[in-house]
Formats: C-alpha cells, sequence, structure tokens
C-alpha cells in the first residue's frame, strides 16, 4: 500500500510546525518526523488506527492514529490500495472543528 497526504494534511502539518517552531526548532522538526514516520507505518499495517466516531456520518471510514499525545492523523483507506491523510488535527482543539475541516 502507498501513504498519500491530501494538500490540506500537508498544510497542517506545516502550520503545526511553524507555531512549534517559534518556540523551539528542535520540537518542532522532532514533532513534524515522528507525525511523519507514524503515517509512513500505515503503508504496512492499514488498518492499525482506531475508527474516528467523530466522522462516522460520511459514507468513508476515517480512522486515526495519535502521536505525542496531542496529535491524530486522520486517515482513510481507498480500495485496500492507497492511503490518504487528510488531517492533522490537534486534539486540544474543540472536536466539533474535525468534521468542519473535511466540509471544507
Amino acid at each position: 500500500m502507498r501513504v498519500f497526504w491530501t494538500a490540506f494534511a500537508e498544510r497542517q502539518l506545516d502550520d503545526i510546525y511553524a507555531y512549534i517552531q517559534q518556540y523551539s526548532s528542535q520540537s518542532a522538526a522532532d514533532i513534524y518526523n515522528e507525525i511523519v514516520d507514524e503515517s509512513a507505518s500505515l503503508a504496512r499495517f492499514p488498518r492499525i488506527g482506531t475508527i474516528e466516531p467523530l466522522l462516522s456520518s460520511y459514507p468513508e471510514e476515517y480512522r486515526y492514529l495519535v502521536v505525542r499525545k496531542h496529535y491524530k492523523v486522520v486517515y482513510c483507506v481507498e480500495n485496500d490500495a492507497i492511503i490518504y491523510v487528510v488531517a492533522v488535527f490537534d486534539c486540544r482543539q474543540n472536536p466539533a472543528k474535525l468534521s468542519h475541516f473535511l466540509r471544507s
């Protein structure tokens, strides 16, 4: 399987990096790399993530991995062949925002 990042998810990851970099370049790089590395592991274990209940109303089955306690890497598996990372969500935000992100 192959893992692809949507443009939206890439922007979110870049925003997380930019925000943390204001305080610590090393921490920003560490978190960025950990998120990317965890998502790469989906190629071998695509169904390892938990089903995202906040997105159960969508026809796709969205799953997520939690990275560093605060970040959800939200993804879906298409035709058992491609994994799309659709969002990187900071869990300290209002959970309703997650559904709003995917509608926009």
